[in-house]
């Protein structure tokens, strides 16, 4: 079980802490009516591969990559070989026709009740379960090509981001490192707001793992903007190297937090309990 420390709770309870969602919280999701889990980033690039045609050298080069874990590399080279209408009809077979029903992770962080949650995601499911949420106030779902963003974050609604696009517009997924940057000269309001977020709260990353290049992308763009003694949260696997924790701990300013490697139940469970924690916290002091 994940020991969670006291500061992190309290920044929970008063709501200063955005919950940021990565695959792994939609990886334990179930098809409504049977089929494949959500994929991780390797797996979702691997099934885009197979849709490559007439690009064999391509395909090859994908594929390595893949297996040398340049996720980012790999998805522009697929990107570069795959038909576009192929693309997008494999994406909402992969996101949108299994009708995923929500995780244990989704679950325990509706009952955080967060201000903000920011996911990568490009699917619905954290989206569309947060609507039946207890929030007074009610959710909205904002995508970065949305402009009026920062009106929601002064009102008491809570709002789901969704920062690199949706299987709902396919033509806002960022899937690549250039797709990155075409959005930051696109939406350049958004990730002024993004990086405000980050420097203005705690951040508790959930889903994620240290080569995952979603959040090395985040990470490298709200990075050193201002120090502080405050560190955001990074829930990860065990197994990584000591060194490369150290490393994302000095550069990044985050806390690392282990569970033992493919205990998911135990994930679940702790996650869960920090939740009970959050809420007695909240019943102890009524004036957050």
């Amino acid at each position: 079980m994940l020991e969670w420390g006291d500061a992190l709770i309290k920044e929970l309870a008063a709501r200063r802490c955005i919950v940021f969602l990565g695959a792994g919280a939609s990886a334990g999701c179930e098809p409504q009516h049977g089929g494949k889990r959500p994929p991780t980033w390797s797996g979702l690039l691997t099934i885009l591969v197979g849709k490559i045609r007439n690009h064999e050298e391509e395909k090859k080069l994908a594929e390595g990559l893949i297996a040398e874990l340049k996720y980012l590399d790999a998805a522009e080279v697929i990107l570069s070989s795959l038909n576009r209408a192929d693309y997008v009809d494999a994406m909402r077979h992969i996101f949108e026709q299994p009708r995923y029903q929500p995780s244990d992770i989704h679950r325990a962080v509706l009952k955080i009740d967060p201000k903000i949650v920011i996911t990568t995601n490009y699917d619905t499911v954290y989206d569309w379960y947060c609507r039946q949420g207890i929030a007074r106030d009610g959710y909205n779902i904002f995508k970065y090509t949305d402009n009026h963003l920062v009106s929601q974050l002064r009102s008491p609604i809570r709002c789901v981001i969704k920062a690199h696009g949706c299987i709902t517009d396919p033509d806002t997924m960022v899937l690549t490192r250039s797709e990155y940057f075409s959005a930051k000269q696109k939406s350049p309001h958004f990730f002024k707001v993004l990086d405000a977020l980050f420097l203005t709260h705690t951040i508790l990353f959930v889903g994620y793992s240290l080569t995952d290049p979603d959040i090395q992308i985040t990470l490298e763009n709200a990075n050193i903007s201002a120090r502080s003694s405050h560190r955001h949260y990074f829930v990860t696997e065990s197994g990584a190297a000591p060194a490369l924790k150290k490393a994302w701990e000095k550069t990044y300013n985050v806390e690392v937090l282990e569970f033992p490697a493919a205990d998911y139940v135990g994930l679940n469970q702790s996650l869960d309990g920090l939740a009970e924690k959050v809420l007695e916290y909240r019943l102890d002091n009524p004036d957050l």
